[in-house]
């Protein structure tokens, strides 16, 4: 605990360093890191964590400018600490009903943060932003052809997906695992500003239908990797509402402006989406992994995402304690590695 107490204080003195950098083939030659045949010592573990530390990033500093990280929240700290203590999964109300609750309970509260009338649909919590991006495409593509789920995509025509240019490369990638493919995946051109154009995904949108694919699932972006640009919501759920489209807001980086009165507007529409992808590890500044997917329809998640012959999620095998870190099977509640006050 002190080792840890030092870095944290450390980590916060604009005096020091944010990293003491050494190359890789540096640090292997100064430091033995393999695993040894004969337990260590307790002076050496002790050692060794010193030594991780020194050589560590520090992502709580004040002149600490990379990805993903906004500073060291103590409290999220604090909460990070209290889920390792009590080291239990997320399986059923029985083995972590506080945690439980608590996820039940704040992914219900974000939901009613995004517009959805007393926080109704569902959710669930990720390893991270590109796994949500990817459920809600599988849940997309579920709500159209349920029978894909036992069949395979052989059973079902070829399905196309629409996203910004400038989206995130999950999209692409959550296509490619889903077996739909790259391919089709189709990138809409933005403006001077990187945001979607909004005729151009129209009119690629009737291209496809014209050539007998099958459009399932518009991505739209909160807050670009790049630009930080904001798709239109508004336009983009008009053209999604005319074609009947599943749509997606990415707003994994920009979500967190739903808790600014000043900025909140430039979400306008998200309320009218299928699903949303939030990331409170990034611009709330909660430690990380903290993503969560949320849902408009209730009764979706758990068709898509749960075997017939088991409550267990298809993507995992345990889940972690993300409520503090989140996670969930919708029939059943769930919580958030986020501090609650």
């Amino acid at each position: 605990m002190d080792i840890l107490l030092q870095y944290v204080v450390k980590s916060f003195d604009r005096s020091t360093k944010v990293i003491d950098f050494h190359y890789p083939n540096e640090l292997l030659q100064e430091y033995n890191w393999e695993l040894a045949d004969q337990p260590q010592t307790l002076e050496e573990i002790l050692l060794n964590c010193r030594t991780t530390l020194k050589y560590a990033i520090k992502t709580g500093h004040p002149r600490y400018f990379n990805q993903l990280s906004t500073g060291l929240d103590m409290v999220g700290l604090a909460a990070d600490w209290l889920t390792s203590t009590a080291n239990t999964n997320m399986f059923t109300y029985e083995i972590a009903p506080v945690f439980v609750l608590l996820e039940y309970v704040t992914l219900r509260k974000m939901r009613e943060m995004i517009g959805w009338p007393g926080g109704c649909g569902d959710g669930i919590f990720s390893p991270g932003g590109a796994i949500s991006n990817m459920y809600a495409m599988l849940i997309a593509r579920f709500k159209m052809f349920p029978e894909v789920k036992e069949k395979g995509m052989a059973a079902i025509p070829r399905l196309v997906a629409f996203t910004s240019e400038h989206s995130h490369f999950s999209v692409k990638k959550g296509a490619a695992a889903l077996g739909i493919g790259t391919d089709s995946v189709i990138l809409i051109r933005c403006d001077e500003r990187g945001k979607i154009i909004p005729s151009d995904l129209e009119r690629r949108i009737i291209e496809a239908k014209q050539k007998g694919f099958v459009p399932f699932l518009v991505s739209a972006t909160a807050g670009t990797t790049v630009y930080g640009a904001f798709d239109p919501l508004l336009a983009i759920a008009d053209i999604c509402k005319k074609y009947k489209i599943w749509m997606h807001v990415d707003a994994a980086w920009g979500g967190g402006l739903l808790m600014s009165r000043k900025h909140k507007w430039k979400l306008n529409g998200v309320e009218r989406a299928n699903s949303v992808t939030w990331n409170p590890h990034k611009m709330m500044g909660v430690p990380l992994q903290c993503s969560a997917l949320l849902v408009r329809e209730e009764i979706l998640l758990c068709p898509t995402l749960v075997t017939a012959d088991s409550l267990s999620l298809l993507a995992s095998c345990c889940m972690s304690v993300s409520c503090f870190k989140w996670k969930r099977c919708p029939a059943i509640p769930v919580g958030i590695h986020y501090p609650i006050a």
